[in-house]
Formats: structure tokens, sequence, C-alpha cells
């Protein structure tokens, strides 16, 4: 894995790239398993030398602490490398399945092919889980891939681009940078597959590029991802985990939760409860702390501190324009029409709303588009089945935010406006590769004289045979 034949070519050429990549799978190499492994193994070992300096990129961009990044970042690429090489045997595996009598002797089996070539886009706001997860699935699943890696994140991307160039070689793992080219290149070129993280207007656009060519294509996005307590929950426990899942990268994670609908005999104890845990995990000026993660940019920090003036502020509301930060903020009493209503947040405000009966959130929330997350805070079984058996989203938790993104067992996607199919663990090698069905049969025994001509217009037995034999 040292022949870097198209490392020289600039991150323009994406087109090329391609090509290259193209000619590459050809080969049959990615279809070996010992291929495969080896990469994730480079994959791993690329994240183990560079961890120091990948948290400290991170850092640089978004201002979250080694400890926030390393779990989120790092933890779950590590995770999901060691359940695909665990695995990877196994999910590649044909698989026998049954065949009708009328077509014995005859063995049906379907086999597990890489899709190809895969464009994946990746995002800001986790800059290496999100740029790299995508890939532990396209590799495990034997696919060449080009990776477009944000700009927001600069530093991380940087770093990411000299790395993955110097562990891999062009010819089945490339990073670029230039959204124009890449558009461009999946316009004019051939993809097996497009993966896309990131907000829908965006979505839209490389949706209707990669129709153009009838390339498939898996959208993770996000949407206004409720979070519900109920009267019976364990209100400290809920306060906790609230705070740790909207202000985790402040906000900026696309299954934070959005708004908040609390049973109104228990707002203003779990309201409380809130502002201890904000202030015990950042002080009580989280816009000053160090550890305190930052807005991206000052175009999202605007955008942000606008929505202040939309509602009552219960809890934080302070702004530090110097570093783009907002502190964790709880708002009440929106104006009708904000955007705060409508729109994903993706940031470290959370609206809240009391409500007296759980058939109102229900409606409420029935109407709106499926989010991405969804979860719920209750001891109350009854409760908790009718909430996730009548409500559709894509994820979510019972008594915890976030943390469903920590097991790499559990499919992970969105539906409709929050995304299409799945990826993580073996959900992530399936959505990366395809099936290939095959019905094995035997050169020795021609069982086909009921399909070959002449016919006679006696289907008699063919009615029998197909009734009791299949």
């Amino acid at each position: 894995m040292e022949n870097r034949t198209a490392s020289a070519l600039a991150d323009g050429d994406v087109l090329e790239i391609l090509e290259i990549q193209r000619d590459f799978f050809a080969t049959g190499k990615t279809q070996e398993l010992d291929f495969r492994r080896r990469l994730l193994l480079n994959l791993q070992k690329m994240l183990r030398e560079n961890e120091t300096a990948l948290l400290d990129a991170v850092y640089k961009d978004l201002g979250k602490p080694y400890q926030e990044s390393y779990l989120v970042e790092l933890y779950p690429l590590y995770s999901e490398i060691k359940l695909a090489l665990r695995n990877l045997g196994r999910w590649n595996a044909p698989k026998t399945v049954l065949t009708p009598l009328v077509l014995m002797p005859a063995v049906s089996r379907v086999y597990r092919k890489p899709m190809g070539n895969v464009l994946v886009f990746s995002t800001w706001n986790y800059p290496v889980q999100l740029s790299l997860l995508p890939l532990v699935s396209s590799i495990a699943a034997g696919n060449c891939t080009i990776i477009k890696l944000p700009e927001n994140s600069s530093h991380t991307t940087a770093l990411l681009c000299k790395l993955i160039d110097s562990y891999f070689d062009r010819e089945y793992i490339a990073a670029v940078t230039d959204s124009f080219d890449t558009l461009h290149a999946l316009r004019k070129g051939r993809f097996d597959l497009v993966f896309y993280t990131g907000g829908p207007l965006v979505a839209k656009i490389i949706s209707k590029a990669a129709a153009e060519k009838l390339t498939p294509i898996l959208l993770e996005l996000g949407g206004k991802s409720p979070c519900i307590v109920d009267k019976t929950a364990n209100l400290k426990l809920a306060a906790k985990r609230i705070v740790f899942g909207k202000a985790l990268a402040s906000g900026q994670t696309c299954v934070a939760p959005d708004y908040l609908f609390v049973d109104s005999q228990i707002k203003d104890k779990l309201i409380g409860y809130i502002k201890y845990y904000s202030e015990k995990f950042y002080t009580d000026k989280p816009h000053k702390n160090r550890y305190y993660p930052k807005i991206i940019n000052s175009l999202h920090f605007e955008r942000l501190r606008s929505y202040l003036d939309d509602g009552d502020i219960i809890i934080g509301g302070e702004v530090n324009e110097a570093e783009n930060k907002i502190s964790l903020t709880l708002m009440e009493n929106i104006k009708k029409g904000s955007k705060l209503y409508t729109e994903e947040i993706f940031g470290p405000i959370l609206p809240v709303f009391e409500y007296n009966n759980i058939n109102t959130v229900i409606r409420f929330l029935s109407r709106r588009p499926t989010p991405l997350a969804l979860y719920l805070f209750t001891t109350n079984r009854a409760l908790r089945n009718k909430v996730i058996s009548t409500l559709s989203f894509g994820n979510g938790c019972i008594n915890d935010t976030v943390m469903q993104l920590a097991n790499p067992h559990l499919p992970f996607g969105g539906i409709g406006l929050s995304g299409t199919g799945r990826y993580h663990g073996k959900s992530g090698f399936l959505s990366f590769s395809t099936e290939c069905s095959i019905m094995h049969s035997p050169a020795h025994i021609d069982n086909g004289w009921l399909r070959y001509p002449p016919f006679n217009n006696d289907v008699s037995l063919m009615r029998i045979l197909t009734r009791f034999f299949t």
C-alpha cells in the first residue's frame, strides 16, 4: 500500500481520481477480504498514530475539549472498525435461501457485492467521525471511495487530507475539498453510490445531480428532534442527560434535542435541575469557559444569536462574540412565526413547551416532518409504548439522549426529510453493498420438462405442481 500512483493529482482532479479508481476496482482487488481487512487495519493505525493531532485540530475548529472529541469522534470509529474486522467474513458470506420444490435440485444463494465507486460528502460538526465512519462501511463492503471533506472545519480537513494521502493510495481511497469540482464530477462522471451528511438544501442539489445518472444515494440529514419529559421521569437524570445531549458540540449535533416538551406538573423542577447541571458541567458562565465548544463560524453564530429575541429566556442567553460562544439557553413563549418552531436550530438553544396531556404532544409531532431522533424520559411503560408505536422517527433513546450513536449494532438514519438509508455496523456494510441472487442448477440433470415447448394449452399438471410444490 505504499505505491501512490494517483497521489500526485491535484485536489481538483476529482474526475481523474474517479477514473483511476474505476480502473482499480475493475481489477477485483477490493473483492478480496484480506485486502479490505488490511485497509481497515491501516485506517485504525492512522487514527491511533495521530490521535493528539486530530483532537487538537477539532479543538481549533470547534472548541471541543479532548475528552469530548475522543468520546464522539474517535471512539465510534474504533468501535466500528473492530466490529467490521470481527464480522467481515460472516457479513460477506453467501447466504443459502429456500428453493421451491418445483425448481429442485437447484440451490439458491444470495451474494454480497460491492457497489463499486462511492462518493462520500462529510460535514463539519463531527469532522473526523462523519468523514471516516462512512469510509469504514465503504471499505468493509469492498468499494473504492472519494471523500469530499468540509471546508468549514479547515484545520481538521487539512489534517485529514494529509493523513489519507499518506496512509492510502488514491487508487482506492482519496480525500478532496473542492465542492464545485466534486459536484461537477458527480454530474459528469459515473459513481455507483453517493453518501451525503448535512442539511436538506444541499441534499436536494446533490440528489438532483445523482438522479441525472440514476445513482443511488444515502442521505443523513437532521430535523427537529423532540425531547419529551413525562411526570413519572427521574428528573435529575433527565436534566443531566438533556444538558449533555444539547450542550454536546454546543448543540451542533444532528440528533441533539431541538425542542423540549415537559409535563406542566414538573416543569419548574426540571428547569431547576437543568440549570444546576449546566452550571456544574460548564460553570455559571459557559460562554467564557475554554472547555465549552464554540459555534463553527460567525455566520452561524449571528443566526443563532438572532433567535434569542424570539421568546423569553429562562436559562442562559449569554454570548461571547469574540469566541463565537453562546451559553446553553432555554426559552419559552416563543413568538409565532419564529424559526425556532420550524427549522433545526443546530445550536445550544432549546425551546420549552409545557403540556397537560401527552396526546396533545403526539398530535403536534405527528403533523410535523419526521425527525431524525426522539427522546422520551418516563418510567411509564404504557406511555413509552404509545409514543414509540404512534410516532415516526429514525432513532432515539428512552431516558437518555444522543447515546444511541455509540452503539454500532444499531442502524442509524432518518425518514423522509430527516434522511434515507441506514448505516453503522452491519447496516453500513449492507447499505454500501448490494445483493446478487444466483440459482445454481446442476449440469447433469434437466428437470425443466414442463417449461419447454411444444405446449398444448393443458395447464392442469402445472396447476397441481405450482399449488402443492412451491
